[in-house]
């Protein structure tokens, strides 16, 4: 009895993580509201971003830093806006924004600009993918690499948008040994963020004040990566 039990185990979890191994399906588990992390479904859901300025659907698992973990992960002061991570912290997201609007082409050349600081600050660490998804002012520009960290190295995946009145500079960080797995996902994920249709609204409910000067956009600035 026990070892016909373990033969369906063995199958259950080779049957997922084919699935998990298959972008195609992937897309399509993310349509459904879910997505399969280390064999086990976790569910997916729509989370408003760094203030109502965009949304996107993310693991139900990933929730807001606890303040020593983010003192541990992100010890600069100068860390990303918004951040979100798994329980243990292996897994997480960083998202800020650069204020000033964005010329035609410039993203792009954004986006090889960060590769190229990348490359110069991890020499031995080569671009392992880059891409776009998406077109128009939706269109998304990102690439990862392995870079070092304390006795080993993570994957490192950094995104770009345009968003109304700036920029999205995004991160995701994960072990190594997960990287496959996670890479796939996150080119499908990065996919579902999308313009807040009320941020304009809440803008003008909560009485923020205009952008700063558009000429100091920041883009180069370390807190962004």
């Amino acid at each position: 009895m026990g070892i016909v039990y373990a033969e369906k185990i063995i199958q259950t979890r080779r049957a997922m993580q084919k699935e998990v191994e298959t972008p195609y399906e992937i897309g399509e588990a993310i349509e459904k509201g879910y997505i399969f992390i280390k064999y086990e479904k976790v569910e997916l859901e729509e989370r408003e971003i760094l203030d109502g300025k965009v949304t996107m659907l993310l693991p139900v698992l990933f929730q807001p830093m606890t303040k020593e973990l983010m003192e541990t992960k992100y010890p600069d002061p100068d860390r990303p806006d918004w951040l979100v991570s798994n329980e243990t912290g292996e897994a997480a997201l960083g998202m800020s924004v650069a204020e000033g609007e964005l010329e035609e082409g410039e993203l792009e050349e954004i986006a090889e600009m960060m590769q190229n600081q990348m490359q110069r600050m991890y020499p031995a660490s080569p671009i392992e993918k880059e891409s776009v998804i998406g077109e128009g002012k939706e269109r998304i520009c990102w690439f990862s690499l392995d870079i070092p960290v304390i006795d080993d190295c993570c994957c490192h995946i950094l995104f770009f948008r345009e968003i109304k009145g700036g920029m999205l500079i995004g991160s995701f960080d994960c072990n190594k040994n997960e990287k496959k797995q996670w890479k796939d996902i996150w080119s499908h994920l990065l996919g579902t963020i999308k313009d807040c249709p009320d941020y304009d609204n809440k803008r003008n409910r909560l009485n923020i004040s205009s952008y700063p000067d558009k000429e100091n956009k920041g883009y180069g600035s370390a807190r962004y990566i």
